[in-house]
């Protein structure tokens, strides 16, 4: 399994097994600095501060949205009951289906 040179152009040609062996040695080079770059950007992405998020409700960076000091005053002012009526069910402004058009039969004079 050696080299052996060409006479003709000062080469050495390299048998299958040897280069079989020297690809995979490029691979494996290539394979552990992109594992090193990666590691990098992990790193960076970790290193980076998480933005906190703002209160949806009042748009306060000093607490969550459950924590939110609003919603005592609402559940007060709206109660923390079912809202749910079921005589609304068939309500005809209250749904998705479309109406249909009321026409009005014109009035002919006698």
């Amino acid at each position: 399994m050696t080299s052996q040179p060409n006479a003709k152009d000062e080469m050495y040609i390299l048998n299958d097994g040897i280069d079989m062996k020297a690809k995979i040695a490029a691979m494996a080079r290539r394979l552990e600095e992109l594992e090193m770059k990666k590691m990098q950007e992990v790193q960076a992405i970790s290193q980076t501060p998480l933005q906190p998020m703002p209160c949806s409700i009042c748009l306060s960076y000093d607490h969550l949205v459950d924590e939110c000091p609003t919603i005592p005053m609402v559940r007060e002012m709206f109660g923390d009951c079912n809202t749910y009526n079921s005589n609304w069910r068939d309500h005809p402004k209250f749904s998705w289906k479309p109406q249909p058009l009321q026409y009005k039969q014109p009035t002919q004079a006698p």
